[in-house]
């Protein structure tokens, strides 16, 4: 069952948007589909996604050179590797325990140079507000309906 906590306490807040998240404010005399557009809008920067796409190159370019070259050849192989991957790479606050996140992390030390310019990456990321809460796609007035009947 979807949790639709965070859509209710958004939608039914007096502060609008909420806080660290950009895009129109819910106001009185909106329609219900100007506020479902408005919430579909909103968008959060400045903070490391649940789930980031990012691509090998932009893993690449945050790694620290002096960093890279302390590592064995074996874990540089590794990382060269994931790097040459084809497509979109899954990472993100809530995948640490998958293959990218986790081959960074089991690499780099906390506080590195390189987990400080891959953190750098992942805020600079613009997020959906509905991906951010979990949720798979925009809202829609099903989802309304499901919530509680907003309007």
């Amino acid at each position: 069952m979807t949790n639709y906590a965070p859509l209710i306490a958004a939608w039914n807040s007096t502060t609008q948007p909420p806080t660290g998240v950009l895009g129109t404010a819910l106001a009185t005399g909106m329609t219900t589909q100007q506020k479902l557009n408005a919430v579909n809008g909103w968008v959060i920067t400045g903070s490391v996604p649940t789930v980031l796409s990012v691509t090998g190159p932009q893993v690449a370019n945050c790694i620290n050179w002096t960093e890279f070259n302390a590592l064995s050849s074996t874990a540089q192989i590794n990382i060269l590797t994931l790097c040459n991957s084809p497509g979109p790479l899954v990472g993100g606050s809530a995948n640490t325990t998958f293959l990218v996140d986790g081959m960074i992390l089991a690499s780099f030390t906390t506080g590195s140079k390189t987990i400080a310019a891959l953190t750098a990456l992942a805020q600079a990321a613009v997020t959906p507000w509905w991906q951010q809460n979990g949720f798979t796609g925009p809202f829609t007035t099903t989802d309304l309906g499901l919530a509680g009947g907003l309007t």
